[in-house]
């Protein structure tokens, strides 16, 4: 019995460090919940890929949830960006899921991989780029409705969020400051995330255990990254966002996280 409560603890307090890097990296740079914490599930508490996605997908609510209060108190989120983008792509994700069943995993995160890199060195680069083009007025709201789509996408298919596409397909497209996209991807995503826990509860892929220190461990860490971005400079954030981006590209290019 002694050795069942040591071992639980352990892995609670392995809980909550996984749980506080999601909630940074969500909160500092628009990412965290399967990006992150699928891959730190599987290999430290080795737990399996449907336990890990199950699992992870709390993280996102939690981390996802508080980053959007903080950026939204600051008035960097915009809801109606939000709601164009969350309503296909609530839609679309668990069509893409079904859809994608017979797909190579492997190569799809390689070719995930490709593009995240092309957005994170377009983001990071954008002040260099010769007439750097945004969305004619007129394609605002289809832009957007297909951004919505491309999430649902990445979502269903790839297995975790649209993160790493969201805020550079806002700050490419939109031409707005990276604070404010990366408020309006925190924000956007929150339904799919929503509807995903609900679809992980009824087939019992949730470690209940661990969502606790998990959820308190985002909280805390998505309040210090959320506060960190918004007190950088928008040059500062943008280029720390394209490195991120473009290392974590190098990853999935490379097989090297495996979901």
């Amino acid at each position: 019995m002694t050795k069942q409560i040591t071992t639980l603890a352990k892995l609670r307090s392995k809980g909550l460090v996984i749980g506080f890097i999601a909630g940074l990296a969500g909160g500092l740079v628009s990412l965290g919940g399967g990006t992150l914490v699928i891959p730190m599930l599987m290999g430290w508490i080795a737990f399996s890929p449907l336990k890990a996605r199950g699992t992870a997908i709390m993280v996102s609510l939690f981390s996802a949830s508080i980053g959007t209060l903080i950026y939204a108190s600051s008035g960097q989120v915009d809801f109606e960006i939000v709601l164009l983008v969350a309503i296909p792509s609530f839609i679309i994700t668990p069509l893409a899921a079904a859809w994608s069943e017979g797909f190579s995993p492997d190569r799809l995160k390689r070719l995930f991989g490709i593009v995240i890199m092309a957005g994170g060195a377009l983001v990071l680069f954008r002040d260099y780029l010769p007439n750097m083009a945004t969305v004619p007025q007129s394609w605002y709201y289809p832009f957007l409705l297909g951004v919505g789509v491309i999430e649902g996408l990445v979502a269903g298919v790839i297995g975790i969020s649209g993160g790493p596409v969201l805020a550079p397909l806002f700050v490419l497209g939109l031409g707005i400051p990276q604070q404010l996209a990366q408020g309006c991807s925190l924000a956007a995503r929150l339904p799919a995330i929503l509807s995903g826990i609900w679809e992980n509860w009824r087939l019992g892929n949730i470690e209940w255990p661990l969502v606790l220190p998990l959820a308190i461990g985002a909280l805390l860490g998505a309040t210090a990254g959320s506060h960190m971005a918004l007190n950088l400079q928008e040059a500062h954030l943008r280029a720390l966002f394209g490195v991120f981006l473009i290392g974590l590209g190098f990853h999935y290019l490379l097989g090297r996280i495996k979901h």
